[in-house]
């Protein structure tokens, strides 16, 4: 075997998704929907790259069997091994991903030195920017000397995902021995030119083929030969508008998500959750779709609550619980502790926690954030889109457990909890702000609904007329948002029509009216 790749990292860090995805094809959307069984020993698979004559044998390690891999005589498996490629959870605990990268780094210098080592930090959509900040600048400084050591930073979701496949194609064109000027170099600079030409028609939505041309700083030439391929694939459309050649993604081109080295391209699937229909309707009227939330440690004790108003939690809970002859009251301080017992039982069934866990009725809905030493459930009604604020509501919780460790602590182990009082009146403020926002963002589009999508087909006419039909390629911009907001609208596409909504105030911020 010429070349060989091996994946390594913790449990649950996401080796073997990232491995099914960019070196096997397989379908984004669902991998991140169900979660897949552990890998046990090791699995291996066979790359073979179109046109490139050369295999990479690409090894992934399960996780639950590292100390076999990295302390015991079955650490050959690293002999001969091109590229190490470990993967760790940015929500772990600092000190034990920079453990385990150090642990890597001995078995490369040890057992194969030439080898090159991918560090992938992954999942980053799931800490705040200033903990992923801080992430970056312990890593830089504690691994500042490391030679053939390279650091990614990655995420699967739409957001980040031509970031993350920005950098598969670095280590894939690291794993294979290319010459300077030989058919495989060229054939992954072809990749590389195919993926960077698609992410720019996808941010443009339509563009010509000299401003192709200027912001690849490639000649025409090339793109005209790069867009000849991916049009007979059918990835991209290419019209004469006036005298002009202009290029947009086809439906094919937008959701195409075959092996990324087999049709030399990729495109993100729409991940992050569809919002219904009816969404939003009530949370337009509430006052707060937030209702409130109970922080409790790991065994359930309930520490506080947060609310909009005094007892709103529980008084929302009455107004829909039939209290029944026999049947003793409804205890809320409880509900904590079923949390617990239920992510106790999940661990027994090798689900790593109960992360954003959901619940839902047809009168409230609760979600579950899980840290380490505590849980977050969030009680609102139940059509708010709570994905929409998710991000933030992790951030907060992960600066109040840090700048409160130890005042929480000692309320957790004296029982005492009035010296949480400053803790629960910031928490308040905050969920009032966070209620705020929300309804904000219906008003601006940020969140979408059905009557918010007419409303926004309305806007985007009124742009058209607006604009001087001097603007070509605007013009066809905004003629292509209209087609593509139609079809989202027929398809109760919220994400689609929300990436529509920015894109066109995008387009009118560049204009005075």
């Amino acid at each position: 075997m010429g070349n060989k790749l091996i994946f390594i990292g913790p449990p649950g860090a996401g080796k073997t998704t990232l491995r099914k995805i960019f070196f096997e094809g397989e379908n984004t959307k669902k991998l991140l929907e169900y979660a897949l069984e552990p890998t046990y020993g090791e699995e291996s698979i066979i790359l073979r790259l179109p046109k490139i004559h050369e295999e990479i044998g690409i090894f992934d390690l399960a996780g639950q069997e590292n100390e076999r891999w990295l302390e015991s005589e079955e650490r050959a498996i690293f002999l001969d091994t091109n590229i190490i490629l470990g993967v760790m959870d940015v929500t772990a605990e600092i000190d034990a991903i920079i453990e385990f990268i150090t642990k890597i780094l001995k078995i490369r210098n040890e057992v194969t030195p030439s080898a090159f080592v991918y560090i992938l930090l992954h999942k980053i959509d799931l800490i705040s920017f200033k903990k992923l900040e801080r992430l970056k600048d312990e890593i830089k400084f504690k691994f500042i000397d490391a030679k053939q050591t390279k650091f990614f930073f990655t995420s699967l979701k739409r957001e980040f995902f031509y970031q993350t496949f920005s950098c598969f194609l670095q280590i894939i064109k690291k794993s294979i021995s290319t010459e300077e000027e030989g058919e495989s170099t060229a054939i992954l600079n072809v990749l590389e030119e195919n993926f960077n030409l698609i992410k720019i028609i996808d941010e443009e939505i339509i563009i010509s083929k000299e401003e192709l041309a200027r912001k690849l700083n490639k000649p025409v030439a090339i793109i005209d030969i790069l867009l000849r391929n991916l049009e007979k694939k059918g990835y991209v459309k290419v019209e004469n508008v006036e005298n002009q050649k202009l290029i947009s993604l086809t439906d094919e081109g937008k959701n195409n998500n075959k092996n990324i080295y087999t049709t030399l391209l990729v495109f993100p699937e729409n991940i992050t959750g569809q919002i219904s229909i009816e969404e939003k309707e009530v949370a337009k009227k509430e006052k707060y779709p937030f209702i409130g939330a109970f922080v409790a440690d790991k065994n359930g004790k309930l520490l506080f609550k947060i609310e909009n108003e005094k007892d709103a939690i529980k008084q929302i809970l009455m107004d829909n619980f039939q209290q029944e002859e026999g049947i003793p009251p409804l205890e809320l301080d409880l509900i904590p502790m079923f949390i617990s017992a239920l992510e106790k039982f999940s661990k027994e069934l090798n689900i790593r926690d109960l992360v954003n866990l959901e619940l839902g009725g047809t009168n409230l809905k609760l979600n579950v954030f899980s840290y380490e030493d505590f849980t977050v459930t969030f009680f609102m009604y139940p059509d708010v889109n709570i994905k929409a604020v998710e991000y933030e509501i992790r951030g907060f919780f992960d600066e109040i457990f840090e700048e409160y460790r130890e005042q929480l602590n000692y309320s957790i182990q004296s029982g005492y909890l009035d010296n949480l009082e400053p803790i629960i009146n910031k928490c308040n403020i905050w969920l009032k702000e966070l209620n705020k926002k929300y309804n904000n963002m219906l008003i601006s589009y940020d969140l979408i609904d059905m009557s918010n999508a007419k409303d926004l087909f309305i806007k985007i006419d009124e742009l058209y007329a607006k604009i001087s039909t001097k603007s070509t390629i605007t013009l066809e911009k905004i003629k292509k948002l209209k087609v593509d907001l139609m079809k989202a609208m027929l398809s109760n596409d919220f994400d689609e029509i929300k990436k529509i909504s920015k894109k066109a105030n995008e387009i009118s911020s560049n204009f005075l009216f």
